[in-house]
């Protein structure tokens, strides 16, 4: 019996998937199956064939082009069964018991919507790359500890969020704050998506928890490394903090952040009709999700 379906977004990341697959595979004890959305242009790939060949428990989803990290993370939670569900970056290498700790932690507590562990970077393994994510007042948010030397600075609890690139979701939870069938919000297509989802889900009085002895690896980027690449990176980062901030926020910071949505008109009337179901839905006031938001 599966109780984990993990989702995996391929986009020309073939020969660091194979190493996260073999860290998954021989570090985990839970039953999980794979979901691997190949957003490779539809072409036949492969290498992605040959990276999965020896694995079992894999299903691919092909798309016929990019279309982003949240429109493929939703495909992926569609078409599996687990109750709950890993969302796992093929730059990520997961150490012994990492899984392991996330669904014994995320089973204790029947409100703790997603739980991550402690993401060191690749490149240098005694630098923090995430340990859970906060935001500020003025609505950047950002990986708490990210480039931080590692020196267990950061204590297990909760968290306003946690990155998507190794967090554990209860699908109960993702599913109480889906809106038309989308999970992550793909009108984001890359960045600020598990962000936006954790406030969504703050709203609805979800927990997100953060374990500082789960460890795993996180070489960050790895299909975004061109200047192009980074400058829609940074373009997608600022635009989709406003879109985040019309859906989310109270009415009195809209009109506060008013000049900069001027930015995004088009997106952001199509963020407004979301908002109208976030804010019908919730439970928790502002004041609450604001105390997570700091100067």
């Amino acid at each position: 019996m599966v109780s984990i379906s993990v989702i995996i977004v391929n986009w020309n990341t073939q020969d660091t998937l194979i190493h996260c697959l073999e860290s998954l595979y021989k570090n985990t004890k839970i039953p999980f199956d794979v979901y691997i959305i190949d957003n490779n242009t539809g072409k036949k790939n492969t290498r992605l064939e040959t990276v999965i060949r020896n694995y079992k428990n894999i299903n691919i989803i092909k798309n016929g082009r990019n279309l982003g990290f949240a429109y493929a993370v939703n495909q992926g939670i569609l078409s599996s069964q687990g109750d709950y569900v890993l969302t796992l970056n093929p730059d990520v290498t997961v150490t012994a018991g990492y899984v392991d700790s996330l669904f014994h932690t995320i089973r204790s507590d029947k409100k703790i919507g997603a739980v991550s562990g402690k993401l060191l970077s690749s490149g240098n393994k005694g630098i923090l790359d995430s340990t859970g994510q906060i935001i500020y007042k003025n609505r950047f948010a950002r990986d708490r500890g990210h480039r931080e030397i590692d020196a267990n600075q950061y204590q297990e609890g909760g968290v306003f969020g946690t990155c998507a690139a190794a967090t554990l979701y209860r699908r109960e939870m993702l599913e109480d704050i889906k809106i038309n069938n989308e999970y992550f919000d793909s009108d984001f297509f890359a960045y600020l998506e598990d962000v936006d989802l954790a406030w969504r889900a703050q709203m609805k009085g979800w927990k997100f928890y953060f374990i500082k002895d789960a460890t795993a690896y996180h070489q960050r980027a790895v299909s975004t490394k061109t200047v192009f690449k980074k400058t829609k990176r940074k373009f997608w980062g600022w635009r989709n903090r406003f879109l985040m901030i019309i859906k989310n926020d109270s009415l009195l910071s809209i009109v506060i952040n008013l000049p900069f949505l001027l930015f995004c008109p088009l997106k952001s009337v199509k963020m407004l009709r979301k908002r109208r179901v976030i804010q019908k839905t919730r439970i928790i006031k502002h004041d609450e999700v604001a105390r997570w938001f700091l100067w």
